[in-house]
């Protein structure tokens, strides 16, 4: 055999003096109707000649071709460990990710304006004929329209962090805002907090997530007399975070603690009570929601939601591969919630 040449399933089979067929379902794993040691021969000819799978060839026989198209930046720790189970449970399953998204990682990438590179990025994946699709919400905004299409073409998706409420023609993961807003608003009014701010961020059209966090909080607080909440929010862009937990802050009464949908808005009140001269916990309480990698480290190191965004990657990904081995048309698109857990640390404490 010429050493130019690619070794073929032809020359694994005349290696092993079996025939093509033979040697096609060994390699595939369908050794149960042959001997043991038909079997080693073939395995051992496929090692020497440095045989492997072309999976073009076995995309075209099968209509399959074993990628997931995956848009998901890792944007911070959270997207980092949704990435994580995804990629753990596809590589189990022999599937290969192909992660692609938009901007630099440094900021969430803003489609009010257009949606074009988040089309294009779709696009380039549909072009490879990926077999599936998990999304982060902005781009499932951006190529709602063509939802419909990528059914009729039997392309599973699966949204993270967002749920097409009005229409539902996908399936999410997100986490069970309710429940965890609603752990949150308890532990600080068992403090004896009786004024009260939420602090949410932009809202816009791919953060759902955050609108049905922000009013989950304002339901639970409503529930009980006596205690006045105040609900502050971003601008569209997000760029006016510390100006705006400056503005909360210097209320008059100012409120005694805040929460933040995220994180990332907990850290502004950080920065802000640190500006006017504010104590936390003592002049305020502070809780977030993530617990992102800096969470703990923050001084008072800040008390927050734990999301398990490694289970919610692990569960977009098996959703796509059962969508792929099931009928795809016989259960509806469905929803599934995945909890939290209230972490405690020292930015909370009695008014």
């Amino acid at each position: 055999m010429s050493g130019s040449r690619a070794p073929r399933l032809k020359d694994v089979a005349q290696a092993a003096d079996v025939s093509l067929s033979a040697a096609s379902r060994i390699l595939r794993g369908e050794r149960d109707r042959f001997g043991k040691d038909t079997c080693e021969r073939v395995l051992d000819a496929a090692r020497q000649l440095g045989w492997r799978r072309n999976l073009l060839v076995n995309g075209i026989q099968t209509g399959r071709t074993k990628m997931i198209g995956v848009m998901i930046p890792p944007y911070d720790s959270f997207w980092v460990d949704v990435l994580a189970g995804i990629h753990l449970v596809l590589a189990s399953a022999d599937y290969l990710p192909i992660t692609v998204w938009v901007g630099d990682c440094q900021e969430m990438p803003h489609f009010e304006q257009g949606n074009d590179l988040g089309l294009e990025q779709i696009s380039r994946l549909l072009d490879r004929r990926v077999d599936g699709l998990i999304l982060w919400p902005s781009f499932a905004v951006a190529y709602y329209e063509h939802f419909r299409e990528l059914l009729e073409r039997r392309v599973p998706v699966v949204v993270i962090d967002h749920e097409f409420s009005e229409d539902r023609i996908a399936d999410s993961i997100e986490t069970d805002e309710q429940r965890c807003s609603k752990a949150v608003a308890e532990h600080l009014m068992s403090l004896g907090h009786e004024n009260i701010a939420c602090l949410s961020s932009r809202e816009t059209a791919w953060q759902a997530w955050a609108v049905r966090r922000r009013e989950s909080f304002e339901e639970a607080i409503k529930s009980h007399e006596g205690v006045e909440l105040k609900t502050w929010r971003l601008n569209q862009w997000g760029t006016d975070g510390l100006e705006v937990a400056e503005e909360l802050l210097t209320q008059d009464p100012r409120p005694t603690a805040v929460f933040s949908v995220t994180d990332h808005e907990a850290l502004f009140v950080y920065e802000a009570a640190a500006k006017l001269g504010l104590r936390i916990p003592e002049d305020v309480s502070v809780v977030g929601f993530a617990d992102l990698d800096f969470a703990a480290t923050l001084r008072p190191p800040l008390t927050t939601m734990r999301q398990r965004p490694k289970d919610m990657g692990r569960r977009a990904a098996q959703l796509v591969l059962d969508r792929l081995d099931g009928d795809f048309a016989e259960h509806p698109p469905t929803t599934v919630r995945v909890g939290a857990d209230l972490i405690v640390r020292g930015s909370t404490s009695t008014p």
